[in-house]
C-alpha cells in the first residue's frame, strides 16, 4: 500500500473589496469539518457565527499595517472592515455555508 500525503486539499479563491482596490484575499471554497463542528457549537449571534466562519475561510490576504506588519486575521479585524466589504465576505460565508447544507441534505436522502 503507498503512502499518501494528508494535506488541506481545498480549492480557494481569490477576490478584491471595493474599498481597498489593491486588495487580495485567498478564500477557501468551503470548510473542514472540526470547523463546521466549532461554528454550529457557537454561542453567539449569528453575526459571531459569520465572523468565525470568516476567519476560517479567510486563507490568507495582503493586508498590513502601518509598520508593514501583516495584520491576523480574527473577528477583530474583520469588525473594522466597512460594511460593504464585510457584506462582500459575508455573501462568500453564506455560499460556502449554503453549499454545505445542500450537500449535507443530500447525503442525508442517500442514507
Amino acid at each position: 500500500m503507498a503512502n499518501v500525503v494528508f494535506k488541506d486539499i481545498r480549492k480557494t479563491a481569490k477576490i478584491t473589496l471595493p474599498s481597498f482596490p489593491e486588495s487580495e484575499i485567498e478564500i477557501y471554497e468551503d470548510l473542514l469539518f472540526g470547523q463546521m463542528k466549532s461554528i454550529s457549537e457557537c454561542k453567539g449571534s449569528d453575526i459571531e457565527r459569520g465572523l468565525l466562519v470568516l476567519e476560517y475561510l479567510i486563507k490568507d490576504w495582503n493586508f498590513v499595517n502601518e509598520k508593514e506588519e501583516k495584520i491576523v486575521i480574527n473577528e477583530k479585524t474583520l469588525s473594522s472592515f466597512p460594511l460593504k466589504d464585510l457584506t462582500i465576505l459575508m455573501e462568500k460565508a453564506n455560499s460556502v455555508f449554503d453549499e454545505f447544507l445542500k450537500k449535507n441534505k443530500e447525503s442525508s436522502k442517500k442514507q
